[in-house]
């Protein structure tokens, strides 16, 4: 009996011995000590709280929408009152139509498109049913006496170039007497505003300009919205 109670000790102890590794690899399959063995840099693991989750996540988001196509803002104009409506219009006609705001400014017209005095306001209005029929709808008589009474203006604008690029365009119409000159005037017109433009929408506004001779198509000066009203 002492001779088996040895050699059952002698069994125990073997096994030990080889479980706790001594005698080679043990098979420990479930056990803590193996599964933190077989992780790949467990000391690089790290538990993130949920703030730097949050950021995380963020970041793969924002890797993700990297193609997304450049948000811009444009303004378009300026426009006299008569032309706001036609511009409206048109952009109406775009597919898909952009959203917009209209802005008043003030401006400053150096020169101005004009027809000269006519003889007396008979042949003033004569010369007005004529400009209706060649498609003109921006026009008004000079009633003030002295020398430009009965002239016919046809438009005002900020700089020489704008005035002879809309000169070109009457001309194409069938206008053929128009002048330009200096004339410095306040006046009061709408600047088009458009936010978050993608580039396929400026590619479109960049078509639909073609329609308004000397009015710019421009990335935003800055934010006041003072005086803006939605639209579009």
């Amino acid at each position: 009996m002492r001779a088996l109670f040895f050699f059952l000790v002698l069994v125990n102890l073997a096994f030990l011995a080889w479980n706790l590794g001594y005698l080679g690899e043990a098979n420990t399959g479930g056990r803590e000590g193996s599964r933190l063995a077989a992780q790949i840099d467990p000391d690089k693991i790290r538990i993130l709280n949920a703030a730097e989750a949050s950021r995380h996540a963020a970041g793969k988001g924002a890797s993700a929408t990297s193609v997304a196509s450049t948000v811009a803002c444009l303004e378009w104009g300026s426009f006299p009152a008569q032309e706001v409506e036609r511009v409206q219009a048109v952009l109406a006609a775009l597919k898909p139509p952009p959203k917009f705001s209209l802005r008043r400014v003030d401006e400053t017209a150096g020169w101005w498109v004009y027809l000269p005095p006519q003889a007396n306001k008979p042949a003033a209005d004569k010369r007005l049913a004529e400009l209706k029929q060649l498609g003109i709808a921006e026009f008004f008589v000079i009633n003030d006496d002295g020398p430009n009474k009965f002239a016919i203006s046809l438009g005002v604008f900020k700089t020489e170039e704008a005035a002879r690029n809309y000169l070109d365009s009457l001309a194409r119409k069938g206008v053929r007497t128009a002048r330009t000159a200096e004339r410095e005037t306040r006046v009061a017109k709408t600047m088009i505003v458009f936010r978050e433009v993608d580039e396929a929408t400026r590619g479109r506004l960049n078509e639909a300009r073609k329609d308004f001779a000397g009015v710019e198509l421009r990335e935003c000066a800055g934010e006041d919205r003072r005086g803006e009203a939605r639209s579009g």
